[in-house]
């Protein structure tokens, strides 16, 4: 993992609260929890999902994802994740992109990711919350 890319490096405290957000969003995923997948939402969150859509608000983002993770699409999908990519854009602003695959063996035994995400994460309160993500499915 690159951390010292551009702007700043991310270590301590604030890079094992980064870890730790994309461990419940995974956690989250896996056990179908979409209260945990969205534990560290801002309330002003924007995400786009790998299939585009632009989903605006906390609330919006909640509903989606508990409608998704019943769906057949997701209901017995599984992801692994991987923070590939750390890097401080200002004291309260880190840019992270994290690899996904949709199978823990794929995860380990080097193959290509089969998604990543780019998040902005913005601390509040003293509390690092996701501010923006853009997942996007890789070719």
């Amino acid at each position: 993992m690159n951390s010292s890319t551009g702007f700043g490096t991310v270590s301590g405290p604030d890079l094992r609260a980064i870890r730790t957000i994309l461990e419940d969003v995974e956690l989250g995923f896996n056990n179908k929890d979409s209260a945990l997948m969205n534990a560290h939402l801002a309330d002003d969150a924007v995400v786009v999902t790998a299939r585009g859509a632009v989903l605006e608000g906390r609330l919006a983002i909640e509903n989606a994802t508990r409608e998704a993770l019943a769906s057949d699409f997701l209901r017995d999908a599984t992801a692994y994740y991987q923070l590939a990519d750390v890097v401080a854009l200002s004291v309260d602003v880190i840019s992270a992109r994290k690899d996904a695959w949709s199978t823990q063996e794929s995860a380990e035994d080097g193959r290509a990711p089969e998604m990543n995400a780019l998040y902005i994460f913005v601390r509040r309160s003293g509390r690092w919350l996701i501010w923006r993500r853009q997942n996007t499915m890789a070719a």
